[in-house]
């Protein structure tokens, strides 16, 4: 028989091995535990103990670049540092000692800062030189009374970012610009601040070794925009900008921050979506410290795509060489008693011409005098707003000036395609049109019988008058429509450019406000009343009838390419905007005729006995030239045409304001663009003595 005390012991044991094994396990399951927490996890955990800030920073793109026609670099990016400020870790209580340490070492290292606060920066305070609508703006940001003075807008940016009274004066101001800077820039917990853009690695080295008292700050390195030989086509480039608050309540659904720039000019304006790219996006926690705990890109960044133009830079850069000697010249040419008609190229004001390709439309040429600096207008932009003749306009998109003369090739198509006249048809000039009893103007001359191509030749009022007349005006209006004439032309940049407009009664109506007659009819047949083009619709004019009646559409985009240019995304085709009168190429070569016979008359002026206009070129020149009047004793110079007369291959459109003699422009672009052969005539002292040189035998013989 078991003993039951035996049983009863073994049982025991059984109880306390299990207890042991169970105790153990879970030692060595708390051991494990621990171990993994102090030693795998340890960082993690401390981490978690410490108070942590997380915030996000975007990564800008790399904006899209822009080369000419032979992917010559115009527009494009440098890698610069930047100083930022994150507002997540912007040490509170003490940002403006912050602002200030930063701004010290900035100055003792020669570095500017961003400060746009339209306020003078030493007291007593005045508000600078700019646009009432700017300065309303900064008082409205700061809610202040319409009549507040600068002094109160110091005092409100003192009052509310607590600037004490331990800063000096002058830092004082400085620290208020940033604060105004950070508060119009949306300053937030996921919108960083740009304090300084383009810093020296000096710089960058000094701010680092300081990074501990400066809560809040970092150094990126980010693209910056660049503009290689910022004067050359300034227009049609264009230029960035920061976005102002009225751009930002447009963009911001896109995606766009206050921190962004965008295209504010040209075609960084024209072609914003292509340009540029996406941000990326950088998640970024850091302890109570500064110390990272974490710093990863959570988005990439997606560059913009570029931009090959359709200009060439040396024919762009002749171009505007040739406006600037022409203008030099005539303010300075020898006037005597008896050339009295010259003294009008002496008071030449700004000038604009377009070349274009007929075959396609695209745009080889685009310039204006005066231009500007794209350099110039970032660094110093009130500087160029107010240089004498507004060199930021582009009037070769945007001018207005009445035709004159170079609207008679219309007028005469349209009389040619109505049949109210044919290539023999005459009328009589007297030196007056007498059709009408009670008006009666005035020709340019006297010249008898004369015909459609003699009447281009001499410029004749009388024969257009007639012409005028009897296709009425809304005859020769549509004809003018055809040719680009009062419509958009779809340019890329300037919204299409200014569309202009014909003379119609309605349009007479609405802007003299008096009845249209009879009279007003033969007034807008010579390029008169109130018909207004840009010199981009004469280029356009002129493509048309070198294309006997093919007008294409211009363009400046030649093809879109991704950032490098490794791989071409598009490519811009010719479009026909309009085509007409294509079963009467009869017009078109009588037309052509008569401006052929405008370029072979010979001019003299003064102190250039026989002075050659298209001498020793292979083909002949189709022009017609203009002397609208603008008011009493006011007149501009215009001229449109193409060349090769007989297989065109560029047409041109040229406006010269309060000016003559715009003809003379025209072989130095012939010779700037077939033959690489501008020279200006210059004296010894840098003096231009005519806007053309004589060919010499070398260049006669390497043009024939």
């Amino acid at each position: 028989m078991i003993n039951k005390d035996v049983i009863k012991k073994a049982n025991n044991i059984l109880r306390l091995t299990i207890i042991v094994l169970i105790m153990t396990l879970v030692s060595f399951l708390a051991v494990t535990r621990l171990a993994k927490i102090q030693i795998v996890d340890g960082e993690m955990y401390l981490s978690q103990t410490r108070k942590s800030y997380t915030a996000q920073q975007a990564i800008q793109a790399a904006r899209g670049q822009i080369v000419d026609k032979n992917g010559k670099l115009l527009n494009t990016n440098e890698v610069v540092y930047k100083v930022i400020v994150q507002k997540a870790f912007f040490t509170k209580g003490e940002e403006n000692k912050i602002i200030s340490r930063i701004i010290k070492i900035l100055q003792r290292n020669n570095e500017e800062w961003i400060d746009t606060m339209p306020v003078t920066l030493t007291a007593p305070y005045r508000f600078m030189d700019v646009g009432e609508a700017e300065l309303d703006k900064l008082k409205e940001n700061l809610t202040l009374n319409v009549d507040a003075t600068a002094e109160n807008c110091i005092s409100k940016l003192v009052n509310d970012y607590k600037i004490d009274e331990s800063f000096s004066p002058e830092m004082t101001r400085y620290i208020a610009g940033i604060r105004y800077e950070m508060q119009i820039r949306d300053f937030s917990q996921n919108n960083r601040y740009t304090f300084a853009d383009d810093i020296s690695l000096k710089t960058v080295t000094e701010l680092k070794e300081y990074s501990s008292a400066l809560g809040g700050i970092d150094i990126i390195e980010e693209p910056m925009r660049v503009y290689y030989e910022g004067n050359m086509a300034a227009h049609i480039r264009g230029a960035i900008g920061s976005i102002s608050a009225g751009q930002y309540d447009e963009l911001k659904e896109k995606g766009y921050s206050l921190n962004d720039t965008l295209g504010q000019t040209g075609i960084e304006k024209a072609m914003e979506s292509v340009l540029r790219g996406e941000n990326g996006v950088r998640t970024i926690t850091r302890d109570q410290n500064g110390r990272a705990i974490s710093d990863e890109i959570t988005t990439g960044v997606k560059t913009g795509n570029s931009i090959k133009l359709t200009i060439e830079s040396k024919f762009q850069n002749d171009l505007q060489e040739i406006l600037k000697n022409h203008v030099n010249w005539l303010h300075n040419i020898n006037l005597t008693e008896e050339t009295p008609a010259w003294r009008r190229g002496q008071n030449t004001q700004g000038v604009s011409v377009v070349v274009l390709d007929v075959k396609t439309g695209a745009v080889l040429g685009m310039a204006n005098y005066p231009t500007y600096d794209l350099n110039d207008y970032i660094d110093n932009y009130g500087k160029v707003l107010n240089e004498p003749l507004n060199p930021l306009f582009n009037r070769a998109t945007m001018g207005l000036y009445r035709p004159g003369s170079t609207f008679k090739p219309i007028v005469g198509a349209s009389g040619l395609y109505k049949n109210v006249i044919d290539k023999y048809s005459t009328v009589l000039c007297t030196g007056r049109y007498t059709y009408f009893t009670s008006y009666q103007p005035g020709c340019t001359g006297v010249h008898g019988n004369i015909s459609i191509e003699y009447a281009l030749r001499m410029s004749c009022n009388c024969f257009f008058y007639d012409v005028g007349r009897k296709t009425g005006i809304d005859g020769f209006a549509n004809t003018a429509e055809n040719f680009g004439v009062g419509t958009n032309l779809g340019l890329e940049i300037d919204n299409g450019g200014a569309s202009g407009r014909m003379t119609t009664p309605e349009v007479y109506n609405q802007i003299v406000e008096k009845e249209f007659t009879a009279g007003d009819t033969i007034q807008a047949a010579i390029g008169q009343s109130e018909t207004l083009v840009t010199p981009l619709h004469l280029a356009v004019q002129a493509m048309a009838f070198a294309n006997n009646g093919v007008r294409y559409k211009p363009y400046l985009v030649d093809s879109i390419w991704n950032y490098d240019f490794s791989q071409l995304i598009y490519e811009t085709q010719p479009e026909i905007a309009a085509e007409f009168y294509q079963d009467r190429t009869d017009i078109f070569e009588t037309i052509r005729a008569g401006m052929i016979s405008v370029s072979e008359m010979v001019y003299w002026p003064p102190g250039n006995p026989a002075l050659w206009c298209y001498d020793y070129l292979p083909d002949q020149v189709a022009t017609k030239t203009g002397t609208p009047q603008v008011s009493l004793n006011v007149y501009n110079s215009t001229v449109m045409g193409y060349y090769p007369a007989h297989d065109p291959q560029i047409s041109f459109g040229v406006v010269a304001e309060n000016s003559d003699w715009s003809r003379y422009i025209i072989r130095n672009i012939i010779d700037a663009y077939f033959y690489d052969a501008y020279e200006p005539d210059m004296s010894e002292d840098g003096v231009v003595l005519r806007p053309w040189k004589r060919w010499s035998a070398e260049k006669i013989d390497r043009l024939l």
